[in-house]
């Protein structure tokens, strides 16, 4: 399963997991029952299918989904990181998620070219009662393979700014040596640190760390760490 991250719903006394090898996060309850999975509805038995999430549009009308693939800007996470729960904007019946879409294995399927690959940082809206999902945000599909990070990374709702932070923490470790920068090298890492406001797919701020690595990066507020 590789779970990378638990999250807790006090909504319903629930933990959601994010299950990388199964491309899946899922809510599981007190009585470790599944309540639903999102992911691709693709291989589940009997038993797990049927709590695969259905994908809409802002309208709330279903998107066809065919082999791993779905209509519109809609995608499922793959391989993905930080399934965390955003708690300001959340309630019993509708739950926003945010996500690290690393994107390895997207549509269950290898490019023909490595550098088809790219990673996505994404919000979904979940409505708990209708088993629905609506893809509400996302970020990274337009940056490519340079900002592609195939493991690691997160995604984090900041509710004192009302914004999300992003980490690609793996960005650049397949680029070709022409394409590096200057204080590049060729396998390493040059991650990017960005914040959006809440809505928006323009960075308020982006930082990029030259050859340097780490799994995760998190806000921290000076002010709490200084009056602890």
């Amino acid at each position: 399963a590789h779970v990378n991250s638990v999250d807790y719903d006090p909504t319903d006394d629930s933990i959601i997991i994010s299950s990388r090898h199964q491309s899946a996060a899922i809510k599981i309850g007190r009585d470790k029952k599944v309540k639903w999975i999102l992911g691709a509805p693709d291989g589940w038995k009997k038993g797990w299918a049927e709590k695969v999430l259905t994908p809409v549009d802002h309208n709330g009308n279903p998107i066809k989904c065919e082999n791993s693939k779905c209509e519109g800007n809609f995608d499922w996470s793959w391989t993905q990181h930080t399934a965390w729960r955003i708690d300001s904007k959340s309630n019993k019946d509708v739950l926003y998620l945010s996500v690290f879409d690393n994107g390895d294995a997207r549509g269950m399927d290898q490019p023909a070219l490595a550098e088809m690959k790219y990673s996505r940082a994404v919000v979904y809206r979940i409505d708990q009662d209708k088993k629905t999902i609506e893809q509400v945000w996302e970020y990274g599909k337009e940056r490519g393979f340079p900002w592609y990070s195939p493991v690691t990374s997160l995604s984090k709702y900041c509710a004192d700014k009302d914004s999300i932070m992003v980490y690609s923490a793996t960005a650049g470790m397949g680029r070709r040596p022409s394409e590096l920068k200057p204080g590049e090298k060729a396998g390493s890492a040059s991650p990017f640190i960005e914040e959006f406001k809440w809505g928006e797919t323009e960075p308020a701020v982006e930082i990029q760390l030259i050859d340097s690595m780490g799994y995760q990066a998190m806000p921290v507020s000076l002010d709490k760490a200084f009056n602890q």
